[in-house]
């Protein structure tokens, strides 16, 4: 017979008045499902606990957010036969330091028009899908994601408008899609060990990538020219602006550039 009582927890926190906003989602093994708002409010959604003893945390202090679980582990033990889940809205009132750590979790987050100025993601095993549908209207000054384990896709990169952004992974799949619309140049550095890594760049971005494998392969698809040591976009060989500058060091994995 299940034990289990789920529990359905509304989450509205509103938008702080402090202009250094910082929204931090520490979550353990869930699935977490993020959004574009279209309310006031900073965020807004629900947390659906299907054994009644993985309480969602809520604090708030100053510009300082944070959402994450409470694990009571002899409730726990046994009990969990479905994950708890995390739907969630995001606000665009104003601009916001996103970090979201995900231990072992199914996480699909579209933070497409979101004013994020920062985003670090900490990621255990697990499925991982990010997708920038819009356009960041503000700069965000870096992209951080450090990836453990896992399948991992990151759609429209370029909207995310960020001036670096840094992947340090293990073993996991990539697929990194850097289409969308540029607004400044950014520098991109990936790093990873036993992995495969797929990148996709539009033929229409200026786009420079240099490889570095130690024990790993390399496939350079159509519509790229080696100049300088890096492989050229005939965008950036025809001096298009802005420059989407990648560097790449796969070390025992596979490594694929394609020109869509």
């Amino acid at each position: 017979m299940s034990t289990e009582t789920t529990r359905v927890t509304p989450i509205h926190i509103p938008y702080p008045a402090s202009g250094d906003r910082h929204l931090r989602l520490s979550v353990g093994a869930c699935r977490l499902r993020v959004r574009p708002g279209d309310e006031d409010a900073w965020v807004t959604g629900t947390y659906t606990d299907p054994t009644g003893a993985l309480p969602a945390q809520i604090t708030q202090e100053g510009g300082t957010a944070r959402i994450s679980q409470e694990y009571r582990w002899p409730e726990v033990w046994g009990t969990i036969t479905s994950p708890p889940r995390f739907d969630l809205a995001l606000g665009k009132v104003g601009p916001y330091m996103l970090t979201i750590e995900a231990g072992a979790s199914e996480t699909d987050l579209d933070l497409g028009g979101l004013p994020i100025s920062r985003l670090e993601v900490k990621q255990g095993a697990g499925k991982y899908r990010i997708d920038f549908s819009a356009p960041n209207p503000q700069v965000m000054s870096l992209f951080d994601l450090d990836a453990g384990a896992g399948d991992i896709e990151l759609s429209h990169l370029v909207n995310a408008n960020f001036a670096e952004m840094s992947i340090d992974g293990g073993a996991a799949a990539y697929r990194l899609d850097f289409s969308g619309t540029p607004q400044r140049d950014a520098y991109v550095k990936i790093s990873t060990g036993v992995s495969s890594v797929e990148i996709r760049v539009p033929a229409s971005t200026a786009a420079k990538i240099s490889t570095e494998s130690v024990l790993g392969s390399i496939e350079i698809g159509d519509g790229f020219m080696k100049k300088e040591g890096a492989f050229w976009t005939e965008a950036a060989l025809a001096g298009k602006r802005p420059v989407l500058t990648i560097r790449t060091s796969v070390a025992l994995g596979s490594l694929r550039l394609q020109v869509t």
